[in-house]
């Protein structure tokens, strides 16, 4: 089934337009943040973000906390019967609860340096100290759950200059790197609708072509003959951002 889906119409009614990358400049942008959510079905774009830095899931007497300070640390603890225990050290950005674990995904960008890693918990009903799965090559900023496939439920992370996807047996797959928001512009959110990942950003939305779709245009480093075209990453911005950059 094609994709009837109007991204330049979606965003010309949020008074966004597609902004030249090559213009990106090299200052910092903290405010005017655009959050991409699925309402009803459907993809919708809010100014309402709030950034914490701290993340907290409940699974029925058992709570995680976990904080993310950047350069001065974090850590994961957990509260059982009103008892708090720390479970490991790093900074923290999300907790993903997923057949029967959790999965506690950290990371930091700090100067020229990027990192992260996945552990797990195996029992998300039993608190125990996380085992490390992976190392990632970046540091995440954001964490989805892509159920596209029927056959399994990828995790996809937006990293401070990346999107990584890890399948069943978590290893980190590369699927865009160099990131043009790197630095400039920290992500807010992110969620695919389609064939497209939608990642909010301060004044606009980054547009990635996504993989395992009927109607995917994903351009992968190396296009086999068959692809015929693919889509590239695009960014759609608000007027003043472009009248202040140009």
């Amino acid at each position: 089934m094609a994709d009837d889906f109007d991204v330049e119409r979606f965003m010309s009614i949020h008074k966004l337009s597609l902004f030249d990358l090559n213009k990106i400049p090299d200052r910092q942008f903290f405010e005017s943040h655009q959050h991409v959510v699925i309402t009803q079905g459907e993809l919708s774009l809010s100014n309402e973000w709030q950034n914490t830095n701290q993340t907290t899931l409940r699974v029925g007497d058992v709570e995680y906390v976990g904080t993310n300070r950047g350069e001065w640390g974090g850590k994961l603890e957990v509260i059982v019967a009103g008892k708090r225990t720390e479970l490991m050290k790093g900074n923290i950005v999300h907790l993903l609860p997923l057949n029967g674990k959790l999965y506690v995904i950290e990371g930091l960008a700090h100067l020229s340096m990027a990192s992260g890693s996945i552990s797990v918990i195996e029992n998300i009903e039993n608190p125990s100290k996380p085992k490390l799965i992976t190392k990632l090559p970046d540091a995440p900023d954001l964490v989805y759950l892509d159920k596209t496939r029927p056959d399994f439920q990828r995790i996809i992370i937006v990293g401070s200059k990346s999107i990584i996807s890890l399948g069943p047996y978590m290893t980190p797959e590369i699927l865009y790197w160099d990131a043009f928001w790197h630095i400039n512009l920290n992500p807010t959110s992110i969620v695919r609708y389609k064939d497209n990942y939608f990642i909010g950003l301060p004044h606009g939305v980054a547009v990635v072509p996504a993989p395992w779709g009927e109607s995917s245009k994903y351009c992968r480093e190396f296009p086999s003959a068959a692809e015929k075209r693919c889509l590239k990453v695009q960014f759609y911005a608000g007027h003043e951002f472009n009248k202040r950059v140009n």
